[in-house]
């Protein structure tokens, strides 16, 4: 499952870079996929399907560290992120960008413990539905 979900990621990751002319430097922060190399703007890429192999709804992961350092670019005008939404086969149904502010808002301070063990800090699943 986690290949999968890695797979998915660099998928999303090249499609947003390819669709906005952004480098794809997923090596370079953990906040950001992506560099628009003439202005340095950073995008962020999360990528769901619309329906999950259990049958619910796709849902966006955000990490609360990753949203604060686009939050903090995000007030240079400098950040955004790209939310990619698939179909369960794999299909590309929509790309939306969102400024990290927008994204304040919607998430609030809802911010959870995720309880993995590849990765410590606090999340947020934000529903498909409300991105799209």
């Amino acid at each position: 499952m986690r290949r999968a979900n890695e797979e998915q990621g660099a998928f999303a990751e090249q499609l947003v870079a390819s669709r906005y002319n952004l480098d794809h430097v997923p090596n370079e922060a953990d906040w950001y996929d992506c560099v628009n190399p003439r202005t340095g703007t950073k995008y962020e890429v999360k990528s769901t399907h619309e329906t999950l192999a259990s049958g619910a709804s796709g849902r966006f992961r955000l990490w609360e560290d990753q949203h604060h350092s686009l939050t903090v670019s995000d007030g240079q005008a400098t950040a955004w992120y790209a939310f990619v939404l698939l179909s369960r086969t794999g299909e590309v149904v929509d790309v939306r960008r969102m400024k990290p502010s927008t994204v304040t808002e919607i998430v609030g301070g809802d911010w959870n413990r995720a309880g993995h063990s590849e990765r410590d800090g606090r999340q947020y699943k934000l529903p498909a539905d409300e991105v799209f």
